[in-house]
């Protein structure tokens, strides 16, 4: 066979090896696509310095391709931007608005991941007299009546915070009602602490220092609160679906797991 007779047949040749070649590789290592879009998600900062989402987020990368974008803001302002149609999904702790947005459809999906400690702190002293109280509702109202009185001090969470709703729901109300006196002023500055209710996951990040504090009513079973993931009724992203079907999935959950003890999962 002359050389340019071969040549056709090499070309031929080299082609086919080399297609057979491609599909061998493509058959070993396939690269499927995202299954959607990356949802942006509104979520409260707790969780992200808590590390919950980097755990999330590598995860959800090896399982969905894919990763949320996460817009940090607080719980309320979560909630006041799934209303809004703002953010495609949000993840927040329990809070009394999601409850009315939840009864007004405009969130819908929304489901419990995880659960946190709510700690009630105050001074070692004991100033407001609940060493022997067991249930957080008595507590609470032993703390605020104590600095009615001026004889404690409470510090009342962020006003429409997480921690504010279940204060208020424990308290019926009186927590926001701005319970301070002038007394109660003087005696903070004299015993440099006062009571007040904080998160287990950023207690463990963040705790109190330069104050003599205790915590009081550990492991109470009212003083918790979820964290929550619910999407926007106004957007309808798929790919906030998704993700709120993925954060029950066994991945999402290992990793809610490794978390301990700052978060408990609710899902067994």
């Amino acid at each position: 066979m002359t050389e340019l007779a071969r040549r056709p047949f090499l070309n031929r040749s080299l082609t086919g090896l080399a297609a057979l070649s491609l599909g061998a590789n493509a058959t070993a290592a396939p690269r499927p696509g995202p299954r959607a879009d990356s949802p942006l998600v509104g979520i409260d900062p707790v969780f992200i310095e808590s590390g919950l989402t980097a755990r999330w987020q590598a995860a959800m990368k090896q399982d969905l391709g894919w990763s949320a974008r996460w817009a940090p803001m607080d719980s309320a302002e979560v909630l006041a931007q799934l209303e809004k149609g703002q953010v495609d999904a949000g993840v927040f702790l329990s809070h009394p608005k999601a409850d009315d947005l939840d009864n007004q459809g405009l969130i819908y999906d929304r489901h419990s991941l995880a659960r946190t400690d709510v700690l009630l702190l105050g001074p070692v002293d004991d100033l407001a007299g609940i060493r022997n109280e067991t249930d957080p509702a008595r507590a609470l109202s032993q703390v605020l009546a104590a600095n009615q009185a001026g004889a404690a001090v409470w510090q009342p969470p962020v006003a429409g915070s997480a921690l504010a709703g279940l204060a208020d729901q424990l308290t019926q109300g009186l927590s926001s009602k701005g319970m301070g006196t002038a007394l109660s002023k003087i005696k903070a500055k004299q015993s440099g602490a006062a009571y007040r209710l904080m998160t287990k996951a950023d207690w463990l990040k963040h705790p109190p220092k330069g104050e003599r504090l205790k915590i009081w009513l550990s492991g109470a079973p009212r003083l918790t609160l979820d964290a929550q993931v619910a999407c926007s009724f106004r957007v309808r992203h798929p790919g906030a679906k998704l993700l709120v079907t993925w954060l029950q999935w066994p991945l999402a959950q290992s990793a809610i797991k490794a978390s301990k003890p700052a978060w408990q999962s609710v899902k067994g």
